[in-house]
């Protein structure tokens, strides 16, 4: 029989399934424990938001020996259940999907009831020799009267206007969000005829491993692949391709322009493809 009860919301219980949980969890946190026969089963954590009466589901986890048995969709009933109870009218779930596997926890959502799939952003793991062959990309160049400089080198006046563009835009896109994390060297804002024109924000996650946090080009200055054309200008000023084996890359879902500029020229140099969607489902 399969039992499903509410225990304390431990976020370092629940980092063991989503490492980048945010700790302390909200106050509208709940955690679900499943059990058979009083065998551990499952465990969920559900995140309440009555505000906005939008709820989350953030962790759905049933070990590999208790699958198929209806553990999943036992506590998945329990989860809605509470968001009803706790003033949430709509169900949000967020997954994280390889391009080259099988996708059994999507379908499972779908057949019970989650659609209304977005794209929140797309990662791509760039192996850096291979992006170093590609003549294509070699190719990309700045324009002369384009020019890079140091993102932590911007005087209070650029970073005052570099500010002020990303005040519009999402805040993951903000050439600032986490400072302390961006690559000195690496991290460059452009500028147009002395004209700030946008920047790429890059961070260093491992010893052979870059990660790119924000890239944007203000649309009014007609740069085609503008910001692959930074990223590969940096290489060129810089060794970066040479000193990192891997690169990653993440494309907000929003940016349709870039997913298929980087599917296009990006994926073949991919080791492997992310891509993290949304799914809803009305309470």
């Amino acid at each position: 029989m399969i039992t499903v009860k509410v225990s304390p919301a431990d976020v370092h219980r629940f980092q063991t399934y989503l490492p980048n949980l945010s700790d302390p969890l909200p106050s509208g946190a709940i955690g679900l424990v499943a059990d058979i026969d009083g065998l551990f089963a499952g465990t969920a954590l559900v995140i309440a938001h009555p505000s906005s009466q939008i709820g989350s589901i953030s962790v759905l986890h049933t070990p590999e020996l208790f699958r198929n048995l209806g553990v999943g969709s036992r506590m998945l009933q329990e989860a809605e259940r509470h968001l009803l109870e706790l003033g949430c009218m709509l169900s949000r779930v967020t997954l994280t999907l390889r391009k080259d596997r099988s996708t059994p926890e999507l379908d499972f959502f779908r057949k019970r009831g989650y659609d209304n799939e977005q794209l929140l952003y797309r990662s791509y793991m760039l192996r850096s020799g291979s992006v170093k062959k590609d003549e294509l990309l070699q190719r990309l160049t700045l324009p002369k009267f384009f020019e890079l400089k140091p993102l932590m080198s911007a005087s209070v006046e650029e970073r005052a206007k570099l500010e002020q563009m990303a005040a519009s835009l999402e805040p993951d896109i903000s050439p600032f969000q986490e400072e302390r994390v961006l690559h000195a060297e690496f991290s460059m804002f452009l500028k147009v005829n002395g004209e700030i024109a946008g920047w790429i924000g890059i961070q260093q996650l491992a010893s052979n491993l870059l990660m790119v946090r924000s890239m944007y080009v203000h649309p009014k200055f007609r740069l085609h692949t503008s910001g692959i054309a930074m990223f590969v200008e940096i290489h060129r000023k810089t060794g970066m391709l040479d000193r990192f084996a891997y690169q990653m890359l993440n494309v907000n879902g929003d940016n349709s322009n870039m997913l298929r500029l980087a599917d296009r020229r990006l994926a073949p140099h991919a080791a492997h493809i992310k891509s993290v969607v949304r799914l809803e489902k009305r309470l």
